[in-house]
């Protein structure tokens, strides 16, 4: 018989283990997360740091970029494995992050937005900044240049450092400015195509970062008011504390998995069910 204790399935004693799947955003790649993955599996759990279409070291044109084809490289990932998933978006990741879960809401546990674009149905990135964005915010939309046929678009080092790695160790945050590549625009031009009975089925958190120059927290804090979530937390950092404080993040994905993933089950076929609560 299982207990299902703190969103665990406890059988026999034994805590559930997830597989985190680590979404980027914009102009990174999967190294995004390469402070993170030996983190989670130290503490037990897989993790899988997606590298998406026509970023990082990904070649697709980007005249192919979208956000569908962004959510199906995903979606792929998590058919390859077995278990229940925790989903994790980073800054524009967090649009990739929600439309997995309309894809395949019955494997996810719990969906993490990390200063991420949580944003409602037929809402895109781009449209999200021209209602909201306000003069005062400098952060990455506003300091982007666009390639001759606006397919991408670049921010530069120095700018990439002021606005996603401000508080981490200087040497760190210009290696990890340097190694920004062009992003896919047609991904932030992408509507969301979400629904209620398979996207509004997975619990949701937000982790704001309090001290963001790009994602501003006002503008985490909008994201929260237009689609609402269970629960939010905070870091008082810079928009990427995976290289800022790498430690704070992991003990907060692990607090928020203990108290909001929702228990799933496999039965006999290794079909995930949620799990009745004892």
């Amino acid at each position: 018989m299982s207990l299902v204790l703190s969103g665990f399935i406890m059988a026999d004693a034994t805590p559930a283990r997830y597989t985190f799947m680590l979404v980027h955003g914009a102009w990174q790649g999967a190294w995004a997360w390469d402070t993170i993955v030996p983190r989670l599996k130290r503490a037990g759990h897989d993790a899988i740091a997606v590298e998406l279409p026509g970023d990082g070291c990904d070649d697709t044109p980007p005249e192919k970029v979208n956000l569908a084809l962004y959510a199906d490289k995903v979606r792929g990932l998590i058919d390859s494995t077995s278990g229940p998933i925790i989903m994790v978006g980073h800054s524009m990741g967090g649009i990739t992050a929600s439309q997995v879960c309309e894809l395949r809401p019955e494997r996810i546990a719990l969906a993490v937005y990390l200063c991420a674009f949580m944003l409602p149905n037929d809402m895109s990135v781009l449209e999200f900044y021209d209602k909201y964005l306000e003069s005062w915010m400098r952060g990455a939309h506003a300091r982007v240049s666009y390639d001759a046929a606006g397919l991408t678009s670049t921010i530069d080092p120095v700018s990439a450092v002021d606005v996603f790695y401000h508080q981490s160790d200087r040497s760190l945050a210009e290696a990890a400015a340097k190694r920004l590549t062009p992003q896919p625009e047609g991904a932030r031009r992408s509507k969301l195509q979400l629904s209620p009975g398979r996207y509004g089925a997975v619990p949701r958190v937000y982790i704001e970062a309090r001290q963001d120059r790009s994602v501003h927290l006002p503008l985490q804090r909008k994201m929260q008011e237009l689609s609402p979530c269970g629960a939010v937390y905070g870091l008082d950092s810079d928009h990427a504390p995976q290289l800022s404080d790498p430690d704070g993040l992991i003990d907060l994905f692990l607090k928020a998995v203990s108290e909001h993933a929702r228990p799933l089950r496999a039965d006999a076929d290794g079909l995930l069910h949620l799990q009745a609560k004892a």
